[in-house]
């Protein structure tokens, strides 16, 4: 995906989602990060295809979310890809990153990777 695509939605879906992806114990039903996963996936920002070691040497990030603030493009769909597909064997992922702070930190990292940089 080109820096283009993604400048024209991420922001669109950073302002639609912020509320719901901050951090803490607030309630947000599991159709709400549903919905944020569906419009990744549209958005062409989910992968098709990954491998769990890549994941596995990444995950890191899940645990210090600091971190996803200089993540890649790619580690970012890798990371939220393998969430929403560990969320569908394992209901409540999703909603625990969230609580977590890494939803909210992938959600920022696609906004900023969204700008071109001025030169």
């Amino acid at each position: 995906m080109n820096n283009s695509t993604i400048q024209s939605h991420a922001t669109g879906l950073y302002n639609e989602y912020a509320k719901d992806l901050m951090i803490g114990n607030h309630f947000v039903s599991d159709k709400r990060l549903q919905d944020f996963i569906a419009e990744l996936a549209s958005e062409g920002l989910l992968l098709e295809s990954f491998k769990w070691d890549e994941w596995y040497n990444n995950s890191y990030m899940v645990d210090r979310p600091e971190y996803i603030a200089d993540a890649t493009l790619y580690e970012c769909q890798l990371l939220v890809t393998a969430m929403a597909r560990l969320d569908s064997f394992s209901p409540g992922v999703l909603s625990n990153m969230r609580r977590q702070g890494v939803l909210n930190a992938i959600a920022e990292r696609f906004k900023a990777l969204s700008y071109e940089p001025f030169m």
